[in-house]
């Protein structure tokens, strides 16, 4: 039995795309085109899952390319060993804001934190039937409590 992921905006029923996601698997192999390629018929058991206004999809599209660019931006520190740190984040799920200025306000600080402490429990639950990562985990369930 499949269920969406909890917020998601799908609008299909879960068990119907779980089995037609098993059946490409069987056959041509899942992947974001043969599922889409699957469903283009008006008949098909996710055609309304997907934009079929060609402008409107390119422009959602383009707001996608947008906010790939937003997450990709990195500050170098002084440190020259030191990895780059990501340059925005969008707490508020509208609008980005720079790290500097999300650091230093409480408020934005803590939802940054409840925000990468959601990202965490998210991971886990991807990943937990890898018992390798167990003691990542722990110290996940650590943090949290």
């Amino acid at each position: 039995m499949y269920s969406f992921k909890k917020g998601s905006f799908i609008k299909a029923d879960a068990n119907v795309a779980g089995a037609m996601c098993e059946q490409l698997e069987k056959t041509i192999g899942l992947t974001p085109k043969n599922l889409l390629d699957a469903n283009r018929a008006e008949d098909a058991p996710l055609h309304s899952c997907f934009e079929w206004n060609d402008g409107e999809a390119a422009e959602k599209y383009r707001e996608q390319q947008a906010r790939h660019i937003i997450n990709c931006l990195c500050l170098k520190t002084e440190q020259k060993e030191a990895e780059p740190v990501r340059a925005f984040f969008n707490i508020e799920k509208t609008v980005y804001e720079s790290t500097g200025i999300i650091i230093q306000q409480e408020d934005k600080r803590s939802a940054l934190l409840c925000q990468a402490l959601r990202e965490l429990e998210a991971f886990q639950r991807k990943y937990n039937t890898l018992k390798e990562l167990k003691p990542v985990f722990d110290a996940v369930e650590q943090i949290s409590a």
